[in-house]
């Protein structure tokens, strides 16, 4: 993706606005719209409906096709868009028709349905408002459902005065009034109407259509002949699945209980020779079904939640963020639909928060999905000398990592905080400082000096005192916070563990395996699976949220295809836990220590790490231990759980999206008041602290372990 669209629309002050606008207000109309709803409950309904009829989508096909037809339709199948395309106009033809009225279809968007028939003289007309402003404007949709979200008033009064012909005010009142009269003479000439559909019933035939607009029932019953042009997922087996998914997509589109107008549809309405045409796309979508590593992208019921809650989509909008389909699951869908050449720039910007995931209607891991798509897009060239033999290779690349802390030295400003970097590196942290590579990682703290880190209460575990933990602090921690692992150990010890530290250790992969290296990622999940079962032991506990997620979830998923290793893995995953989570199964303060009770309770904000509350669904346990065992109050921040813009590497193959991505979240920070945040995350703390000290802020940014190791003494 070019670096001058991205800064484009970041620098587009109404789209910037407009999305944050909607950003805001849609959690909060979300969650209204569901109240006295179980959303898991209806979701998870969704999910196992979609997922059994993928299992069989061509029989379902068959199904509905039958029943449609029986209810006096005309059905076409049609297994490419260039398929669609012909049927489209051959039934427009057959009419001697050369005017299409068409209702909302983001199908027809995926065709170019529209380009194709005035190729051949068919004029077309959108009469969803939304629809029918970037169709004047000559653009595609920037949101699967509010397509115009990208346009002020101001463009689109300068694009009606130039359809009309007439000068039209930048009032909105008056715009609708214009669209209206406009439209309304299209509704009344056009000779054939085309919709999409919502879903599509197997057992009689029957299509539903929702819509606030209403123009898709003027679409679909003052034409003579109607064609709705579907995408085969959308069949489901009855009207009881159907009823879910018409009840979950207005509250997770729009915030919206239901919508202004719900249709169902079966056979062609009245008489007079009307005709119905249902056009089933393909399209890729039956190979996809089969595909037993990417179908569950096919459960998508293009409710465009992943857009809505998306920190990266609110910063660039849909023309950056998708293709023809935006938001998470339309980078999962590009490559399916349009081919990989169109998905391997966007495909790169997810930064991986997984927040799509948690608000899919159809329980999709649209993150994973994408993570997992990027091993069959092109690489750098360098990448894989840079995570199969650099990082893989343990020894050498902490040797590499020895020698940066030389290198830095010539960049560190007052305080040892590099505020800048050389050449080209120089304009990627122009807004915030990084914290200098250490002189002596952790690592070597624990070489030098076997007392501490390594059975430092070596006879804990044979008295039956404490439990053994294995410390596996992530390559950040070790490396630029060693401070932060030995606060880390010393807090376990204070709660009575014993800690050890695997010098064997290595990267977890994560780099590797985002960068779509996935192979070299499989190989460090080998290496580190064997390290961390070489010794016996209750637990492995981490101070990175990622590198918890990576040992616990990943690495059962990147080795089930090994039979050696799968049982590993799964055998590791159970004792993997992040510090927190480790630390909240101990009793209140009052047992652990000289610390407990001294001093004014100090008042904290706290910032949940993505791939902590989401990915590790950890995020009461922090609290907890804040509370309980690092004595301090929380004052919640908004949006405590979006995205801070860190992502690993790519705050710094994007920067201008993470520096926005950071400004809501210090905005929300500075909001509260504090003096200090605490986090769970090495990578936050990086970004976060880089922020503040950048924009002269004296907030300072603390990790749980610290905090807990201050208080315990």
């Amino acid at each position: 993706m070019g670096k001058e669209i991205i800064k484009d629309k970041i620098n587009n002050a109404f789209l910037r606005k407009a999305l944050k606008n909607f950003a805001t207000a849609y959690p909060v109309a979300r969650a209204k719209a569901f109240e006295g709803i179980d959303f898991e409950a209806l979701r998870g309904r969704i999910s196992e409906f979609k997922k059994e009829g993928l299992k069989d989508l061509p029989a379902l096909v068959t199904r509905f096709k039958s029943s449609a037809e029986q209810a006096g339709a005309v059905v076409h199948v049609c297994s490419t868009p260039e398929d669609a395309n012909r049927a489209i106009l051959g039934i427009i033809q057959s009419r001697g028709a050369d005017f299409l009225v068409k209702s909302k279809a983001m199908t027809s968007e995926e065709i170019e349905l529209n380009h194709y028939l005035e190729r051949y003289g068919i004029r077309c007309l959108e009469t969803d408002l939304g629809e029918w402003i970037i169709q004047l404007a000559g653009e595609r949709p920037s949101h699967m459902v509010m397509p115009a979200i990208h346009k002020n008033k101001e463009e689109v009064a300068e694009l009606f005065s130039k359809e009309t012909g007439k000068e039209c005010s930048p009032d909105i009142p008056n715009l609708v009034k214009v669209a209206r009269e406009t439209l309304r003479s299209g509704f009344l000439s056009g000779q054939v109407g085309l919709s999409g559909a919502n879903v599509a019933l197997a057992d009689n035939g029957t299509i539903g259509i929702i819509t606030n607009e209403g123009n898709d029932r003027l679409v679909t019953t003052l034409p003579n002949t109607h064609i709705a042009l579907i995408g085969v997922e959308k069949i489901v087996p009855s009207l009881t699945e159907a009823l879910d998914v018409i009840n979950i997509l207005p509250k997770n589109a729009t915030g919206q209980k239901i919508t202004s107008y719900v249709s169902f549809i079966k056979g062609p309405t009245g008489g007079n020779g009307r005709e119905l045409h249902i056009v089933l796309l393909d399209n890729g979508r039956l190979k996809l079904a089969a595909d037993p590593d990417f179908s569950e992208a096919l459960k998508c019921v293009k409710c465009g939640a992943c857009a809505n809650v998306c920190p990266i989509y609110e910063i660039v909008g849909g023309h950056v963020f998708g293709h023809i389909y935006v938001g998470g699951i339309g980078l999962v869908l590009t490559p399916f639909f349009h081919g990989f050449d169109k998905a391997e720039e966007i495909l790169k910007l997810c930064i991986g928060c997984k927040k799509c995931n948690e608000v899919c209607a159809s329980k999709i891991d649209i993150e994973g999905l994408i993570v997992d798509l990027r091993d069959k897009i092109r690489k750098p060239l360098g990448q894989k000398f840079l995570f199969g033999t650099m990082m893989k290779n343990r020894k050498l690349f902490h040797a590499a990592l020895r020698t940066a802390y030389l290198a830095q030295k010539p960049f560190q400003g007052e305080g040892g905080r590099i505020r800048h970097l050389p050449l080209i590196l120089n304009k990627e942290t122009a807004n915030r400082s990084l914290p200098p590579i250490a002189e002596k990682p952790f690592r070597d703290l624990v070489a030098e000096k076997p007392g501490i880190g390594n059975r430092t209460q070596a006879g804990l575990k044979e008295s039956g005192i404490g439990e053994k933990v294995l410390f596996y602090t992530g390559c950040l921690a070790d490396f630029v916070y060693p401070e932060m692992c030995m606060d880390t150990k010393e807090s376990l010890e204070k709660l009575g563990y014993e800690v050890v530290f695997p010098q064997k250790q290595t990267c977890c992969g994560i780099p590797a395996r985002y960068s779509g290296e996935i192979d070299i990622a499989r190989d460090m999940a080998r290496i580190n699976t064997d390290v961390l079962l070489e010794e016996d032991a209750d637990y492995v506990v981490t101070i990175c949220p990622t590198c918890t997620m990576s040992l616990k979830h990943d690495f059962p998923k990147l080795l089930e295809g090994d039979p050696v290793y799968k049982a590993k893995a799964a055998k590791l995953a159970e004792k993997v836990f992040n510090f927190s989570e480790l630390a909240a199964r101990k009793g209140g303060i009052g047992d652990h220590g000289p610390g407990t009770g001294k001093g004014v309770k100090q008042t904290v904000t706290y910032h949940d790490a993505c791939h902590l509350k989401r990915g590790c669904g950890v995020y009461e346990e922090p609290r907890k231990v804040l509370r309980e065992l690092a004595g301090v109050e929380i004052t919640e921040m908004a949006d405590c759980d979006k995205c801070c813009g860190f992502g690993g590497s790519y705050s710094i193959k994007y920067p201008e999206i993470s520096q926005e991505v950071l400004k809501n979240k210090l905005d929300n920070i500075a909001a509260t008041g504090v003096t200090t945040v605490a986090v769970d995350c090495p990578g936050c703390k990086l970004q976060i602290e880089g922020g503040l000290e950048a924009a002269g802020s004296s907030i300072n940014v603390e990790h749980t372990a610290t905090l807990v190791r201050k208080r315990l003494g």
